[in-house]
């Protein structure tokens, strides 16, 4: 009834009004001022019941008995009316008002709504002592009333022995002043349940039913209350009032949430401490003013007592403040923290995904693809005839567009060719970029044929015309395909026979497929396995140089040893051709120790020569340092060459650097001891964990050129290689970048403290005579390391 705030306002309005014409119009006609009394009250509490229950069924929080308490008190009001009206109307006992049970239903209003105010107490303790306290204060403010209602009102009704009275017309203004006083210090004490109407019509309610009480006990005690004096059209307005405050919270209940007043100014933190010592001192004011003829001492002890309850007033003022700014700052504090722990959050999000995902197509990487593969390994069912495909793609002909046309067309053509594979992507396969322009798809549960079908399908989608900022571009692509479990058990070994596959496609023509077969890799793995063991014995390798230096100063600090195979009837073999042959036949052991050789040799021969300051680099292969003998090998070939360990800096993977850990250890840390530099080579493309990190005896980590080579392309790619720099410089790590090829690369580096850099904006790797011109010409630029002073 009256639900919405609006209506209801203006009903109890023209309710209120219309009761006031009742009593004006029938003052002199009793009966019909009985019946307007008893239905107003009647229809006022059914229509303020009705709206507390309503907040009782919608409120679902901690304050919904609260408002079944005040229900019940207004229940508790509606029976007496009741009962009184039953006495006078159908018994028509005229001394129907002298009957104890409508008083008893009366005064019982006013103990459940006590009993609410307790309940919300309880509710908002913060802790015992708190509600203790408020209990206290309670009980301070209904003592002092009860003091002058005895004083006033009992005395005047014990003595007069005329009137008759009741116990219970002595508790109307008790329980009154009880429940107005728990209300002040429930709304003024801290944050509530309400919000702040809600708040004020429950103090302005039970306000007017004090005075309501109040009117009438005062008009009793003087013997002259009747029906229809100020007191019906009070406690009306009482019951609506409260009412009200049920609708105001029932509206925020429909918004699903609750809003807390913080009633905390400094104003309402007086009110509320002075509030229970304001009874005390109007007291003390009485009994003085009547017994301060006596003896002045009684003066001088109210003084005193003043004094006392505003200091204790004025400290819990400063309690208060104490404990509001300690909140605010706890409050301050859980801010930052969730603000620092949200970008925290982001930041390792964005650092995992950049992790596994490829900053120019945002496909996934080769590590995803890797871990991705061995799930499905291990998901795997061969026995059922459900295979997994590996499928590495290489564009034609894309060097040429990236060469002709820029990285930035290359860039975008990479991006189109990963948006068509993923858009014939099916739920059982993954589309990634390896790097470069080779593409890989991952295919669960499938056979020869669905592996032919859908080979075919990318064919044709990739076929297609490209229009890349209106220029039309034709690339195709060569597939290799190795399948789980016929040629492979892990990643490594589907990746190397794919690439074997993919590069017979090119040697056939490019544009196609084919799926590998162990033919494929013998003759020319065996071909070149006994070309380098010619080699050797030939004395076809040869060592070039590529110059690195201090990015800072731009100063030559020292040369990398690369490895190159001169044959007679094919000239240059490039190194990613034989090495891996070399590594998986066992011949990059005297292949390896004859590279260190040569560069000590190298190295003495150009301190001979006057440059003595040289560092040169020579690359570890894992299957070299995994060798018992190693550090017995290194230390002869010191010997037998006399050159200076603080001169050659031995370069490690990462794969080597995290197997065996506590081996690679103290193995590393043997070769620091005779003065070998140690440098981390590939950083990035593997897994090295940061705890293994710190425990590396290294003094530099380089950063592969996979990373160099996209810089200023991708703020993500920067990202990386920012983060990898800072993360060196963390642990007192040099840095060296290889691969720049470009300005823009070299000023990115600097612009983050990269310590050194080598490529081909500086010098390509030289030939040894091409070198030694060139460290001729750069004799006055040659810095010695820091570590070698």
């Amino acid at each position: 009834m009256f639900n919405d705030k609006k209506v209801a306002y203006i009903f109890i309005a023209s309710f209120i009004v219309l009761n006031l014409i009742w009593n004006y119009l029938f003052e002199t006609n009793q009966l019909y001022l009985d019946w307007g009394i008893a239905l107003f009250q009647i229809v006022a509490c059914v229509t303020a019941f009705s709206w507390l229950v309503i907040t009782f069924n919608k409120d679902k929080g901690k304050a919904r008995k609260f408002w079944l308490f005040l229900a019940l008190g207004i229940l508790s009001y509606l029976m007496g009316i009741l009962v009184w009206a039953f006495y006078y109307f159908i018994t028509l006992d005229v001394s129907a008002e002298l009957a104890l049970l409508p008083k008893v239903f009366w005064i019982f209003q006013n103990v459940f709504y006590f009993l609410a105010l307790l309940f919300m107490m309880n509710v908002m303790k913060k802790n015992n002592l708190l509600t203790i306290r408020f209990l206290f204060d309670i009980l301070i403010v209904m003592s002092v009333a009860a003091t002058f209602i005895s004083h006033f009102i009992m005395g005047p009704l014990l003595t007069n022995a005329k009137h008759a009275f009741s116990i219970i017309d002595l508790l109307y203004p008790v329980f009154d002043l009880g429940v107005l006083a728990g209300v002040l210090s429930l709304i003024i004490a801290s944050n509530t349940f309400f919000t702040k109407s809600t708040s004020y019509l429950l103090v302005a309610g039970l306000l007017i039913q004090v005075i309501a009480d109040l009117n009438f006990s005062y008009l009793t005690v003087k013997n002259i209350y009747s029906v229809g004096s100020l007191s019906e059209p009070l406690w009306i307005l009482s019951l609506f009032v409260i009412g009200l405050a049920g609708l105001h919270q029932e509206s925020l209940s429909k918004q699903g949430s609750m809003t807390f007043v913080n009633i905390g100014t400094k104003r309402s933190l007086f009110v509320k401490h002075s509030f229970p010592y304001v009874g005390v001192i109007l007291l003390s004011i009485y009994v003085i003013s009547e017994i301060s003829h006596s003896t002045p001492i009684i003066v001088g002890l109210f003084i005193s007592i003043l004094l006392v309850i505003l200091r204790q007033v004025f400290t819990l003022l400063d309690n208060d403040k104490l404990v509001t700014d300690l909140n605010n700052l706890n409050e301050a504090l859980e801010v930052k923290v969730k603000e620092r722990t949200d970008r925290l959050v982001e930041t390792i999000n964005t650092m995992e995904h950049l992790a596994f995902h490829d900053v120019v197509t945002g496909l996934p990487n080769r590590r995803y693809i890797e871990k991705r593969l061995r799930q499905a390994i291990v998901n795997a069912n061969p026995k059922k005839g459900k295979k997994i495909a590996f499928l590495l793609l290489d564009l034609d002909r894309f060097k040429q567009i990236n060469d002709s046309l820029g990285h930035s067309y290359g860039d975008l053509l990479l991006k189109e060719v990963g948006n068509r594979l993923t858009d014939i992507k099916q739920p059982n396969e993954l589309v990634c970029r390896i790097g470069g322009d080779e593409f890989a798809v991952l295919l669960e549960n499938v056979n020869h044929a669905k592996i032919d079908k859908k080979v075919n399908v990318i064919l044709n989608v990739l076929r297609e015309v490209y229009d890349i900022q209106g220029v039309d571009l034709h690339i195709t692509p060569s597939i290799g395909v190795s399948i789980y479990p016929d040629h492979g058990e892990n990643f490594e070994a589907l990746l190397m026979k794919a690439d074997t596959a993919m590069y017979k496609v090119k040697d056939s023509g490019k544009n196609h497929y084919t799926i590998y077969n162990e033919s494929m890799d013998n003759e020319s793995q065996l071909t070149i396995e006994n070309s380098l063991r010619k080699a050797i014995e030939r004395e076809e390798f040869e060592l070039h140089y590529q110059p690195q230096f201090m990015l800072e100063k731009g100063q030559l600090i020292g040369m990398e040893a690369l490895l190159r195979w001169n044959t007679a009837s094919q000239g240059y073999v490039p190194p990613s051709d034989f090495i891996p042959i070399a590594e998986e036949t066992g011949l990059i052991l005297p292949i390896g120790e004859w590279v260190l050789r040569e560069a000590c040799k190298q190295s003495v021969v150009w301190e001979k020569q006057g440059f003595a300051r040289i560092r040169i680099a020579v690359n570890i292969s894992s299957l070299q340092f995994q060798q018992s003998d190693f550090i017995d090998s290194v230390a002869k070939i010191l010997a037998e060459t006399e050159a200076k360990a603080t001169c050659i800096e031995l370069e490690i993977t990462e794969s080597v650097a995290i197997g065996f850990i506590e081996n690679t250890i103290s193995k590393l840390s043997k070769l620091k001891e005779m003065g070998f530099h140690i440098a981390m080579d590939d950083f990035g493309t593997g897994y090295s964990s940061l705890q293994y990190m710190s425990k590396l005896p290294i003094d530099r980590i380089k950063i592969d050129r996979s990373f160099i080579s996209l810089l200023n392309t991708s703020n993500k790619n920067d990202t990386i290689v920012k983060l990898i720099v800072m993360m060196a410089k963390g642990l007192n790590f040099k840095v060296i970048a290889e691969g720049v090829e470009t300005e823009n690369q070299k000023a990115f580096l600097k612009s983050i403290d990269c310590d050194e850099v080598q490529g081909y904006l500086m010098s390509r790797p030289l030939k040894l005579e091409d070198c030694n011109r060139f460290l001729t010409e750069t004799e006055g630029r040659v810095q010695l390391p820091t570590v070698l002073i």
